[in-house]
């Protein structure tokens, strides 16, 4: 049965998270650096870098082309081979992809530290100022990266996963694998009489990948509960204006939360787990492909309409053209009458 349609949703949801993306972050962009309260401090910087780092991740989300496949097995990623490098440096489209979403992750981890320091340590905002922030994003950027080609060295693809893959691909997706570069691990390695054995490497590694987005969770998780507790002792002494401000950053971050771990970590989790106990999804497990392209523009609307500043700032701007907009018809309504 042809699955082809999952390829075609995919490569569809890639496009349009391209384009909403841009937009959205153009928004975005432009209210950190002209809209934004001074007292975001460096947060404005990280939402900043946070904001390039997901244009990015949806422009090689487009030009990769990856797409998925999942088996009782393993769990590959794969994209279309028009033979424009060779088959030895193709998979890198698809593990610079794998870097540019662990880059992510990492940035909205540094996102909850940065909260909980200033909610809850004041005194360490120094680690924050100055040149300190650039190493927190050129850190998150070098460790995403290095994990995305961690996983293409120890996943290559291998003769016995080409030909177990042989004739799913042709089934579902009328593609030999010849016309494919993928790029995953087997957990099982299995012979003609059924006795499997398990790849090492490949437990380690995957264990390894699936262990960093747990603890992502678990530190976004403590940071955004001890700063919520923290803001409900200190909004008895607080301003009114700072601690608005204070709610409506932290609503922001648990939006960029929520909206991750739906779109981002649960899809992974299952594309990255499912074949350890024997489940696979087969070209189905695409739409976890398509939710992670659609990912960035929701999460920045999403801050745009909840931080107050933002969301009058984009009225005015409607406002502003609906007003020129009426004054324009005026004008010609009037100059109608004079003739």
């Amino acid at each position: 049965m042809s699955a082809r349609w999952v390829l075609d949703l995919t490569a569809r949801s890639e496009e349009f998270g391209l384009v909403t993306a841009v937009f959205s972050n153009s928004i975005l962009l432009y209210m950190l650096f002209y809209k934004a309260n001074p007292s975001f401090g460096a947060y404005r910087r990280l939402m900043i870098s946070y904001a390039v780092i997901e244009m990015v991740y949806s422009i090689l989300s487009f030009t990769s082309g990856m797409m998925a496949h999942s088996t009782e097995t393993s769990c590959i990623s794969f994209n279309l081979y028009h033979g424009y490098v060779s088959r030895d440096l193709a998979p890198i489209f698809l593990v610079d992809f794998c870097g540019i979403y662990f880059t992510l992750i990492l940035i909205l981890v540094v996102h909850f530290i940065y909260r909980y320091v200033v909610v809850c340590d004041f005194h360490k905002l120094r680690f924050f100022n100055g040149p300190y922030l650039m190493f927190w994003v050129i850190g998150a950027a070098v460790s995403g990266f290095s994990l995305g080609y961690l996983k293409l060295w120890a996943f290559p693809e291998r003769e016995h996963l080409t030909n177990e893959l042989r004739e799913e691909f042709s089934q579902f997706y009328n593609l030999s694998m010849e016309e494919v570069v993928y790029n995953g691990p087997n957990f099982y390695k299995c012979n003609e009489i059924g006795e499997c054995a398990r790849p090492s490497a490949d437990w380690i590694m995957q264990l390894i990948l699936t262990g960093g987005l747990v603890n992502s969770v678990i530190i976004m998780s403590y940071c955004g509960f001890c700063c919520c507790k923290k803001l409900r002792e200190n909004r008895k002494h607080a301003s009114c204006r700072t601690a608005d401000l204070q709610n409506q950053l932290m609503i922001a971050l648990i939006v960029q939360a929520v909206i991750p771990i739906v779109f981002m970590y649960i899809p992974i989790l299952l594309f990255f787990t499912t074949p350890i106990f024997h489940i696979g999804f087969g070209p189905y497990i695409n739409v976890a492909m398509a939710t992670l392209a659609i990912y960035p523009p929701m999460d920045q609307f999403f801050i745009i309409y909840i931080i107050k500043d933002f969301r009058t700032a984009l009225k005015e701007i409607f406002k502003c053209g609906k007003a020129v907009s009426d004054a324009s018809s005026s004008s010609q309504a009037f100059s109608s009458r004079l003739t």
